[in-house]
């Protein structure tokens, strides 16, 4: 390597011939083809690396997936901060095209470092930036992170009521097709009007009972089912087994059937029976949809109520309101596990002035840790209380705890006690980052089967 071709380099431009003639001796060159990789995310950083030709891409692993962080073409350096800190690599670089490399030992760099320190001043800004990348990279997929978990178990909360309805209307519809087809056999020609108004109203009775009793459990439903089945035999009915099957599901007992054979001739007992069941069941399959569209209207009003839409920055926010929408968007990963959820509610707690979307994001993030933390038949306890002019949420786990040596680094950026690629390390500094900003405070204690964090937050 000559010393023009290091002078070329930007950040070597300070130094002198002297520096620049040993800088040559003691470095060295490489090669990397396309493809092939300078160094790997974790590995301890022994070198400092200068482009002299070629294109290089540093990603940094989130989550399980490499996400780009940097680019450096022909002048771009790696490895300082590193070296400099003593730390492993925050990322794997590798060159995209074949590329052309000029290395320094690790000892090396931090003589040159400090005994220019022009050249040391040159890589702050770097390192700044750097360090800001790599935060910026973790805090937005964090966030998308979250934002899919959320998005997944709503999805899933969704699904089902909303196949619930879908499943109910087609029922509807059959229902109605019965019903008509039951109507014209009972109304053949001779058809004593006086008993097709009677028909009427025993289906007009049947469907006022608001959807009927509530359901038995299986063995009592099967029960009613044979004891309906045995008065079907009693008249002589062919089709007995499915019309004992259709009352049952109707929510109607045998003694329906006494009040229809009062009205109609054998001959067409089985027609008014039908009949009396979609109307009936019309009315059962009607309370289903009305829950299921319930479900999904309350689940559209929790998320609403989560993301404060349409609303300013700052309001006026209900902690124990915001504590109930998240467990609502989380109830899918809740149910999961099985995690029992204790509320320890103060009624008379005040509000708070904040950005309620950011506190959301809080109240995500620790309960999603605590989840995370417990086993299945775990438990959560969301407490709140006021603590002089400021108000406290605490989020309890009985998990194994945070232990004690770890404790002081848990709000540290990329620090996480989660296994490798499940977890970031910014969760929690996002909470403590959002809570000052609220000009409020986090805290926490943990102890095997008892980790505790305090919100506080100056009131409204």
């Amino acid at each position: 390597m000559t010393t023009d071709r290091l002078r070329e380099v930007a950040i070597l431009a300070s130094l002198d011939d002297e520096e620049l003639v040993r800088l040559a001796a003691v470095g060295r060159e490489r090669r990397l083809a396309a493809g092939q990789f300078l160094f790997r995310q974790g590995e301890q950083a022994t070198a400092f690396h200068i482009v002299l030709d070629g294109q290089l891409e540093t990603t940094r692993e989130v989550a399980g997936e490499q996400v780009l962080l940097l680019t450096h073409g022909p002048g771009g350096y790696l490895g300082a901060m590193a070296l400099l800190t003593e730390t492993a690599y925050r990322g794997t670089t590798f060159a995209v095209t074949d590329a052309h490399v000029f290395e320094l030992d690790g000892d090396e760099l931090r003589r040159l470092a400090f005994a220019h320190p022009a050249l040391l001043r040159s890589f702050l800004p770097v390192l700044e930036s750097v360090s800001g990348a790599v935060k910026g990279v973790e805090r937005d997929r964090e966030k998308l992170l979250a934002v899919g978990t959320l998005a997944a178990g709503l999805a899933h909360e969704l699904n089902n009521p909303a196949a619930a309805a879908r499943r109910g209307v087609a029922t509807l519809r059959e229902y109605a097709r019965q019903r008509d087809d039951a109507l014209a056999q009972i109304a053949q020609p001779g058809a004593a009007t006086e008993d097709l108004s009677a028909l009427m109203a025993l289906g007009a009775q049947a469907a006022d009972r608001d959807a009927g009793p509530a359901p038995l459990d299986p063995l009592a439903e099967s029960d009613r089912e044979q004891e309906v089945l045995a008065t079907l035999e009693d008249h002589g009915l062919a089709d007995a087994f499915e019309l004992a099957g259709l009352l049952t599901e109707s929510r109607l007992g045998s003694e329906w059937v006494g009040r229809v054979a009062a009205r109609l001739d054998d001959a067409r007992l089985a027609a008014g029976l039908r009949f009396l069941t979609a109307s009936a069941g019309e009315q059962v399959v009607l309370a289903e949809v009305d829950a299921a569209t319930t479900r999904i209207a309350d689940l559209v009003g929790a998320v609403r109520d989560y993301s404060y839409l349409d609303q300013g920055p700052r309001q006026t926010v209900d902690i124990h309101a915001g504590l109930e929408s998240t467990l609502a968007l989380l109830e899918h990963k809740l149910r999961a596990k099985q995690v029992e959820i204790i509320r320890d509610f103060d009624p008379q707690l005040p509000t708070v002035e904040a950005s309620g979307r950011e506190l959301n994001q809080v109240w995500t993030n620790l309960i999603d840790n605590a989840v995370d933390a417990l086993d299945a038949d775990g438990r959560i306890t969301l407490r709140t209380r006021r603590a002089g002019r400021r108000v406290c949420v605490e989020i309890a786990d009985n998990g194994d705890g945070i232990p004690h040596d770890l404790q002081a680094r848990a709000f540290d950026a990329f620090f996480t006690t989660k296994p490798v690629g499940t977890g970031a390390g910014l969760g929690l500094d996002v909470v403590r980052r959002i809570v000052v900003r609220n000009h409020g405070e986090v805290r926490l204690e943990s102890r095997p089967g008892d980790t505790r964090f305090r919100v506080l937050l100056p009131t409204g």
